[in-house]
């Protein structure tokens, strides 16, 4: 048996080339997980055990390889996570090209008055 496992977005694949039985060769087999984006990570979005029908690919490389491309195909399947709507204040720097959190930088050293108040400029 042979395995590989890779990351695609917000998914991770785990493709694995089975020795066939009753012939030569090797049978494709896939599980991809979204493990980002959802509640309760990791969560099992397809499972291929027996990739193509059980055909029979002459190397662990070539089930591999088929079955990583089987996976892509399906996560591209899978509708994208809604957007997140944004806060208002969000939205007005968003316009604005402002920014959210940020302060102003602090006063020059000086420029405060003897009371602890900012001075007018």
């Amino acid at each position: 048996m042979n395995f590989a496992e890779r990351d695609e977005g917000d998914f991770r694949i785990y493709t694995g080339a089975i020795e066939a039985g009753r012939s030569d060769g090797y049978r494709a087999a896939v599980v991809v997980y979204r493990v980002r984006g959802v509640d309760g990570a990791p969560v099992e979005t397809y499972r291929d055990d027996n990739v193509c029908g059980g055909y029979s690919w002459p190397t662990p490389d070539a089930a591999l390889s088929f079955a990583l491309r089987k996976a892509v195909a399906v996560i591209r399947a899978v509708p994208p996570r809604p957007a997140v709507e944004l806060p208002e204040e969000a939205r007005a720097a968003l316009a604005s090209g402002g920014s959210v959190g940020r302060r102003r930088p602090p006063p020059p050293h000086g420029s405060h008055s003897r009371e602890g108040h900012v001075a007018s400029i």
